[in-house]
């Protein structure tokens, strides 16, 4: 086995913090993403009012 345990675990250390980092980051831009089309989106007419026959 190569590396003090030290090192390995730094490096497993690393390797997670890593991992999560980029789930994080992927999050944020998602929800960004979703911000920006909500706010770039048309506003919708307001549906026409129906009049009840007679």
């Amino acid at each position: 086995m190569k590396g003090t345990p030290r090192s390995l675990w730094l490096s497993a250390a690393s390797r997670v913090t890593g991992w999560w980092m980029g789930h994080a980051a992927n999050a944020v831009r998602q929800a960004q993403r979703a911000m920006a089309k909500q706010a770039l989106k048309p506003p919708k007419a307001r549906p026409a009012k129906r009049r009840r026959p007679r």
